[in-house]
């Protein structure tokens, strides 16, 4: 009898190399917006200390998720938890866009800051809400691929 793993073949499948790759960029993007976030908090002198605090620790939040998104990119895309933890990620990003977007856009603030903040706020979203979907879907398939097969 030989033994093999199904799941080996599920994990090269174009299903998971697509999901795969929308995280890469999520995590990618959201370094990138988080990263420049805390350069502006630093050097900007009209923050003031309680305001630089809570926008780093944010900050943090926000790259704790993708750095542990890294992880689960690093070992089996099955590992434990590793759907919840897209799952929470993508919600915590639309969440936290919606609710600061809208703010930015009722709050006097000029035109320039809320049209850079909009844009963060909508490519955040589409891409959250695309690796959401497409982790989902996956998901709801995963229940077909058992971890062993017997083979003849």
């Amino acid at each position: 009898m030989l033994w093999f793993d199904s799941s080996a073949v599920w994990l090269t499948s174009s299903a998971v190399k697509k999901l795969r790759g929308l995280l890469w960029v999520f995590v990618a993007w959201t370094a990138v917006v988080w990263i420049v976030r805390i350069r502006n908090l630093i050097g900007d002198d009209q923050v003031t200390s309680s305001g630089r605090i809570w926008g780093i620790l944010l900050a943090i939040v926000f790259l704790g998720f993708a750095g542990l998104s890294v992880v689960a990119l690093g070992g089996r895309w099955r590992s434990v938890g590793s759907t919840r933890l897209v799952g929470v990620f993508c919600i915590w990003t639309v969440t936290y866009w919606l609710v600061r977007g809208i703010g930015i856009l009722f709050t006097d603030h000029e035109a320039a800051f809320k049209a850079v903040h909009s844009i963060l706020a909508l490519v955040s979203i589409a891409i959250a809400a695309a690796l959401y979907r497409s982790d989902n879907n996956l998901s709801s398939s995963d229940a077909d691929h058992g971890p062993l097969v017997e083979g003849r």
